[in-house]
């Protein structure tokens, strides 16, 4: 037995009776879990600015800015900055321009 390990998490069945287990206990063997999205983690607060989070190719998007220069691609000025633009129109060229400008400041 490993750290932490419990003795008979495996079984759906009840140890004593034999009974099938219900509820969160259970698992369900038929059933295979929903897949994940793919995508970065998204802080509750900054969910308006995570379609802009492919723009900066950032994994995953942190909650506060660091203020390191450059700025990283998961901070959330510069995503911000990433969805007013995208938002505005611009686009292409225009787009990586402006992000690399972002993250200079």
């Amino acid at each position: 037995m490993g750290k932490g390990a419990k003795k008979g998490r495996h079984r759906t069945e009840c140890p004593t009776c034999g009974a099938a287990r219900t509820g969160r206990d259970a698992a369900p063997a038929d059933e295979a879990p929903a897949p994940k999205e793919k995508g970065p983690k998204v802080p509750l607060h900054l969910a308006a600015y995570a379609h802009a989070a492919p723009l900066t190719g950032a994994k995953k998007i942190k909650k506060q800015c660091c203020r390191s220069s450059p700025r990283c691609k998961g901070c959330p000025v510069l995503l911000m900055r990433a969805a007013r633009l995208q938002e505005s129109g611009v686009t292409g060229k225009d787009l990586k321009k402006a992000l690399k400008k972002a993250r200079a400041a």
